[in-house]
């Protein structure tokens, strides 16, 4: 074998070559990461406004469930829901007026901070 300097030269051609393949295959797996991490981030975001909207839900059933025995809820959901009436009563449905529409406005809930890109690298290359 020949130890000289194309020898040498063909080694180091190899190292960098090596180490090239190595940082790429290295970027692409960080690059993955980092889109889970976003989609992840999503889905957290998603499913924590819905416990919300479950927990907010199950309070009203829960104050529901309390108050369904009492006569007066009985007797007025007889008469808002299903537009029972008494005898000698007469049901009576107001109808809105040609051309309005009830206006409706969402109330929108505040997002929680997004990570900086540093947040989210320092995530990917420190944590496992």
């Amino acid at each position: 074998m020949e130890s000289g300097p194309s020898s040498k030269r063909s080694l180091r051609s190899i190292t960098i070559l090596a180490l090239t393949v190595v940082g790429i295959l290295i970027l692409g797996d960080l690059s993955r990461r980092m889109g889970n991490a976003r989609r992840l981030e999503q889905d957290t975001l998603l499913l924590q406004t819905e416990v919300v909207a479950l927990e907010v839900e199950s309070v009203a059933l829960s104050t529901q469930i309390a108050a369904a025995p009492s006569d007066a809820v009985v007797e007025a959901w007889a008469r808002q829901t299903s537009r029972m009436v008494r005898k000698g009563e007469r049901l009576i449905v107001p109808v809105p007026a040609p051309g309005s529409e009830a206006i409706y406005q969402a109330t929108p809930t505040p997002l929680p901070p997004r990570p900086t890109n540093w947040d989210v690298w320092w995530a990917l290359l420190f944590s496992r």
